[in-house]
């Protein structure tokens, strides 16, 4: 089986989640992390894997071209989504009453949603990143410390592992 997992990341978080859950599916076949702009094709894939960081709710730009620009190619395939932001399922660099209010009310990116449309998108789960200062420049790092911000790595690796070993049991289970 070959799996693709592929990511779009501003400023490296991302793609460490990437390679985790890339290294967490290794056994399952051939696994191979790539860029989401490196991604030309889907046609060698049995299993997809694609994230993006959020920026302002969405997915970066280059994450939610690739979904455009492989249309066609994701019709009818299974899939898992992941976000990244400030606020994940488990862990937040935000304050946890702010987090808790976010987790209901924020949707889906519209690029998880258009992936939707065209395959079948067996989960998608937001994962907190790391914030550095000068992630969030000028009148944002007044607005990210009054929204009780702490910068950090507050990606929980634990929930990385266990999201992906749940990929891992349905590829092994369900072969492609």
């Amino acid at each position: 089986m070959a799996v693709l997992v592929a990511y779009a990341t501003a400023g490296g978080s991302t793609r460490g989640v990437a390679e985790r859950i890339a290294t967490g599916l290794e056994g399952c076949g051939t696994v191979e992390l790539r860029n989401s702009t490196e991604v030309d094709s889907l046609r060698r894939y049995e299993a997809l894997i694609i994230g993006s960081a959020i920026h302002n709710g969405q997915w970066l730009p280059a994450a939610a071209e690739t979904v455009e620009r492989l249309r066609a190619e994701l019709e009818g395939r299974t899939v898992w989504a992941f976000s990244v932001s400030s606020v994940g399922a488990t862990s937040t660099t935000l304050s946890p009453r702010l987090a808790r209010y976010l987790r209901r009310a924020t949707p889906e990116p519209k690029a998880v949603q258009d992936l939707r449309s065209v395959a079948d998108v067996c989960d998608h789960r937001f994962f907190a990143g790391a914030i550095t200062p000068g992630d969030w420049p000028g009148f944002g790092r007044i607005v990210f410390r009054l929204m009780g911000g702490h910068y950090g790595d507050a990606r929980d690796w634990d929930d990385i592992d266990e999201w992906t070993g749940r990929i891992r049991t349905q590829l092994v289970e369900n072969p492609m």
